[in-house]
Order: structure tokens, then sequence, then C-alpha cells
């Protein structure tokens, strides 16, 4: 009770999602900077360790039963910032329409009548307006016009591929490299994508807050590298010092197998994530870049051998 009454003279940030991947990263370095940092959640998490990214009493994370729950109205009419980095959903309550799209309208509505509000941050992905075979794209795009319109100070973060230690992404590929001789590679493997270093994610975010970023913006983040998925698994091999064969799968043939493999707890990707591999993911030049920051971004190749060499 004393923390959330903190929470109406302290500045705090809200971040939905704030226990996955890119979340901690964010929690671990914005409160550095001195914010209270409350991560609402609906499913279990381990809140020991989320607690543990700041100092005591820093970060609060609590369960909530729906946007309605006034507890969070509460908390979100008290807060200067809110980011929601909540892009993926359990299907089995919805479509991506309904649980995207859907959430996040009510979640707008709610903010629209916030007088603290200063900033608004949602996390989105490269190409997502282009993307038009993938139904969670069209619905994370629909979301992102909801915001622009809804809300004065508004920021769209449009990530490439993030890579660091622990990304899921690198994670499952090494798994794969390091236990099976023969490697799958998705279409031709000449299909392009810019990954992103974590660091630099969080880096260009806590710099979005710092400036106090006004109006609407859309942050296209994204490496230095452009590279084809064949080139990249030859360079993890490289890397890993082991001789791989990368055996192309046409994704025709895989996509009513990872259809079934998805409704398993085994699913290496989910039909989503195939869809990844059928178009190039690289900058579009939208809007703004790192460079409008001032970042200048890691060689995520040499953050790659750096992981694998760790």
């Amino acid at each position: 009770i004393i923390s959330f009454i903190l929470l109406k003279v302290m500045k705090s940030i809200v971040i939905f999602g704030g226990s996955g991947f890119v979340g901690k990263h964010l929690i671990r370095r914005l409160a550095k900077n001195g914010y209270k940092i409350i991560v609402p959640y609906q499913k279990s998490i381990q809140e020991a360790k989320i607690r543990l990214l700041g100092v005591t009493g820093q970060i609060i994370p609590f369960r909530y039963s729906s946007l309605e729950d006034k507890r969070l109205k509460s908390v979100l009419s008290n807060s200067q910032i809110i980011i929601n980095l909540k892009t993926t959903y359990d299907q089995k309550k919805g479509t991506f329409n309904e649980t995207i799209f859907g959430f996040n309208k009510q979640l707008l509505k709610i903010l629209k009548s916030s007088n603290e509000l200063k900033q608004f941050i949602f996390f989105s992905g490269l190409g997502v307006d282009i993307d038009k075979s993938s139904s969670r794209s069209m619905a994370i795009y629909k979301t992102e016009k909801e915001a622009l319109k809804v809300i004065n100070n508004c920021t769209i973060v449009r990530p490439g591929i993030i890579i660091g230690g622990g990304d899921l992404f690198l994670k499952k590929l090494l798994q794969i490299f390091k236990i099976s001789f023969f490697v799958p590679l998705f279409g031709d493997g000449s299909t392009k994508f810019q990954p992103i270093f974590i660091d630099d994610v969080s880096l260009a975010v806590e710099t979005i807050i710092n400036d106090n970023l006004k109006g609407k913006n859309i942050f296209e983040l994204a490496g230095p590298r452009i590279i084809s998925y064949k080139d990249f698994y030859n360079y993890i091999s490289k890397c890993l010092n082991k001789t791989r064969v990368l055996v192309p799968v046409p994704i025709s043939l895989m996509k009513p197998i990872i259809n079934i493999a998805e409704k398993t707890p085994f699913s290496p990707l989910t039909s989503e994530q195939l869809l990844l591999f059928e178009k190039d993911n690289t900058l579009q030049n939208i809007d703004k870049s790192l460079e409008n920051l001032n970042i200048n971004p890691q060689d995520t190749l040499q953050i790659t051998k750096n992981i694998i060499e760790n």
C-alpha cells in the first residue's frame, strides 16, 4: 500500500510486457535514472527477479485482472510515461485483432483521459506497415495508427530483430547449431535482415524519455549490418568453428508443419515467426532512426561472436 501511495508523488514509468527480454533490459537501464517502475502483468512472472533489477522498492510488479482493474487505472492516471512492449498474445484468447488491437484501443482510451501522461511509447517492428500477409503485423499497425491519432506525445519504436545475451532468436539458433550437423534454412536463405543489439534499443528508449520527446514520432531501430540469413548462419558456423550443412527448406512446405507444431509446447517457432523469412526485414526510412538520437549502433556480427565465445 505504501508503494502505491508513493507512486502519486514520484516520477513513474509503467511498462507493459516488462518481464520479457526487452523489458528487463529497459528496466535495468531506466532504474539507474531514478524512476519508479511499475510492471503490470496477467500471466505469472518471477516477481523477485524483476524487483532485483532496481533498488529496494523501486520496481513494482503487480497482477491485474483486466484494464478495468481500479488499481491499474489509478496507476495509469498517475504515471507520466507508459511503455507498451506487449505485442505477443495468447491466440487461444482470441484473434490478434482482438488481443492486440482490442487491448491497445482500450488502453489508449484510458490514457487519453489522463492529465499526467507525458509520453506514450509503443513497441512495434520493422515493416509492420507493409506486411499484409501477417495478421499479427496488421493488428500492430492498426494499433500504431490508433496511438498516433489518440495520444499527443506518442512515439512508435520499430526495432529489427533484437539480439543480445539471452534473446530467443540467437538462443534457439545456437541450440540447433551445437547439436545438429544439418541446419534447416527456411527458403533459399537470400532474405536479408538488419539485427540490432539490445543495448542500443534500451539506450534509444532512455534517450527518448530523457529528452522528453514531443509530438508524434516513428523510430526505426536497426544495426549497421544488412545480412542474408544464409550468410549469418555461415558466420555462426565459423564462430563456433564447426562444419555445418545448411539445408534449404521451402517455406510452403514448413507452413502446414508449423501450423500443427505451434499447438504444442515443443514448436521451434510460430507461423508468424516463419513469415519473417519470406521478406527482407530492414530499415524502410519511414521517419526517424538511431541517427536522430545521436546513437551509433554497435556491430551486431561482433556482438554475435562475443555471445558465442562467452
